[in-house]
């Protein structure tokens, strides 16, 4: 690993590479998330197991500020408190890695209180501890790993056990072996572009269905960690799906998605993507 950068909504990312920004030894949260456990009272020794799961990750990062002078010192803990400021999306924390970087998605949550002084060199500082919360606790990868299903049986992507799936002019069905190398399940998102009728795409049983045909061109994208159905413009089309709609997580290790449709043609594309997720970090 070579580092971290920060990067704020509007893009704007600062590189902790000790020249301006300096991330100090002492950050915090970059090991396995908190458990949430519900274990209830019960009528014999102990309790009864309700459940688990991972909570908020908390994330602390001990930052000095340098400049040559104290306006510049100044300068920069403004850019960096823009950066916090998340009223138009999170903060984005990067650790930059040979193997591929990785991302966590942080809310600042306070600790920034300043301590200003100088250095035997002339330069100024400021140290402040910042503190975030991430509501999705992973780790995610930075590439995007994805597959597409087309009449031309292509698979395309990082996925080694993709398995053939030839879409026919009458009926497009398919078992796709999708290998999720992450720590923890990961929710896919859909993309679909007619023509296709009666499309329906499930994981062990369980999934979603179209009630309506989509024409040539027609698309739809199937969000399912955030449980959507939108159009190209963006709309709202829940309403296009059949009743009772399971959005899977993909498990760790290797998963068989099944995709059933007639009347495809040669512009018919299903692609899937998703980013892998990691529990733990080494800073």
């Amino acid at each position: 690993m070579s580092g971290f950068t920060l990067t704020g909504a509007s893009g704007d990312t600062i590189t902790f590479d000790r020249s301006e920004f300096v991330l100090n030894e002492g950050l915090l949260g970059l090991g396995i998330p908190p458990t949430v456990v519900r274990i209830d009272e019960s009528s014999r020794d102990g309790g009864t197991f309700r459940f688990s799961r991972r909570g908020i990750r908390q994330i602390d990062l001990p930052v000095t500020v340098l400049g040559d002078t104290a306006l510049d010192v100044e300068t920069s803990l403004r850019r960096l408190a823009k950066i916090t400021q998340d009223t138009s999306g999170p903060t984005r924390l990067t650790a930059l890695r040979d193997a591929g970087n990785i991302f966590i998605d942080l809310h600042y949550v306070g600790g920034a209180e300043l301590n200003f002084g100088g250095t035997n060199g002339g330069k100024q500082f400021a140290k402040a501890l910042f503190s975030f919360q991430a509501a999705y606790p992973y780790w995610q990868s930075a590439d995007t790993e994805e597959f597409t299903i087309t009449t031309g049986a292509t698979g395309r992507g990082l996925l080694p056990n993709l398995t053939k799936l030839q879409v026919a002019s009458s009926q497009a069905i398919g078992l796709i072996n999708v290998n999720n190398t992450s720590d923890v399940p990961v929710y896919p998102t859909f993309i679909v572009t007619g023509p296709v009728d009666g499309l329906q795409v499930t994981l062990n049983g369980e999934g979603w269905a179209f009630t309506e045909n989509l024409a040539t061109g027609e698309q739809f994208t199937v969000d399912h960690s955030a449980a959507t159905v939108v159009n190209t413009a963006g709309a709202n089309r829940y309403d296009i799906l059949d009743t009772s709609p399971k959005f899977f997580a993909l498990q760790p290790g290797t998963s068989s998605i099944l995709v059933v449709g007639t009347n495809a043609t040669g512009d018919t594309e299903i692609n899937a993507s998703y980013n892998l997720a990691f529990e733990v970090v080494h800073g």
